[in-house]
Order: structure tokens, then sequence, then C-alpha cells
């Protein structure tokens, strides 16, 4: 089964590199960089995972987090925040704003499939059972 995933980061030049590996592990990838495209194009089209950054001009990945869950209660996609902001206040804080998942950058992005694979979706979503 191919798992779609929607990027949301403001760093082009990362999120080119979330793209090409996720899309190396047989995801379906959709890239946006800011909360309110995140947003519309959930609504558009309801991916499996969102990869969610925190630091983004426009609204930051904690609102855009609450947004989704208040959105979306009866069937939300996992929220995995992946962020080089990773203070305890902030992994507190996407927690508590609905975050399935949250991931500092001192993890490598090689890992993340995988990882996210296997914390988030059901076994029998995983790419890897």
């Amino acid at each position: 089964m191919t798992l779609s995933i929607l990027i949301v980061d403001d760093n082009l030049s990362l999120a080119n590199l979330y793209q090409i590996v996720f899309e190396r592990n047989d995801w379906r990838v959709r890239r946006v960089s800011g909360g309110q495209e995140a947003l519309d194009s959930i609504a558009d089209d309801m991916p499996d995972v969102v990869l969610l950054d925190v630091m983004m001009p426009d609204m930051d990945g904690i609102e855009v987090c609450r947004r989704i869950r208040a959105d979306l209660p009866k069937a939300p996609p996992c929220i995995a925040v992946y962020t080089a902001n990773n203070r305890p206040e902030v992994r507190e804080a996407c927690l508590a704003a609905g975050a399935d998942l949250f991931y500092s950058k001192n993890l490598t992005v090689f890992e993340l499939p995988t990882k996210i694979a296997a914390e988030c979706l059901p076994p029998s979503e995983s790419p890897t059972s």
C-alpha cells in the first residue's frame, strides 16, 4: 500500500530533501511551505501523515496542529513534528496541540519514513509489514 505524506516546511531545500527521501521509500508526497497552505491542502486531499515543521512565518506548526485536530476530530491524519527546536516546552506544546510524534532534527531524515510508518500507522498500513 502506498502511503501519502504532506510535508510542511518553509525551508525549500530541506523540503526537497524530505521529498526525495520519502519518494525513494515509495511514499506519495505533496509539499507546501506554510501553515495555511497545509490546511488548504489537507482539506483538498487528506494525507496519511503530515510532517510538520514548527517555525514557519505565516502560522507556526503548533497552531497548524491545533487546527487540524479541531477541524478533523474523527479522522485526522497522523501528525509528526520534525523540528530543529527540541526544547522540552516546544515538545510539550506540540504534543498538547495534538501531534502524534515529535522528532528533533538531530534524527537523520533518512530514518523518518521507517520510523513514522512504525510509530504512527497501524501495522496493516505500514510498508514494512
